[in-house]
């Protein structure tokens, strides 16, 4: 369930803007002053989203109807043209993801109580006296 996505911000410039809005490009508007992209690989796509489903959603002030953390660390990096960008990784929280190991775990032993009757006449039944 870990995963790494990878992100980089460029510093947005004229030229830039006017390559990714194209003809849309209106010099007189406010665009973002950093931009860049994502590329999420399918087995990381499945493993972030499971980590999103299993997750508690913690409530917050911010986050009233509850949100899942996801963590984000950032270095400053220089691309093989020699443009200065923004490197920012996303991971699981890992409090969050322990606490979802840990329901996992108690699922799973839930699942395996051998102090339950049914499963005891089960083995019992599995045994041959020899």
């Amino acid at each position: 369930m870990e995963f790494k996505v990878n992100l980089a911000l460029f510093k947005a410039t004229e030229d830039s803007l006017k390559a990714r809005y194209g003809d849309k490009y209106d010099p007189s508007k406010k665009y973002p002053q950093y931009n860049g992209t994502m590329q999420v690989t399918q087995m990381d796509i499945v493993k972030m989203v499971n980590y999103l489903q299993k997750a508690e959603p913690e409530v917050s002030d911010y986050h009233p109807e509850g949100a899942v953390t996801v963590r984000a660390s950032a270095y400053i990096n220089k691309s093989k043209s020699g443009l200065q960008y923004l490197s920012i990784n996303l991971e699981p929280d890992y409090k969050t993801l322990k606490a979802i190991e840990e329901k996992e775990n108690r699922s799973l032993d839930a699942g395996m109580n051998l102090s339950d009757p049914k499963v005891k006449a089960a083995e019992e039944e599995d045994i041959i006296p020899f």
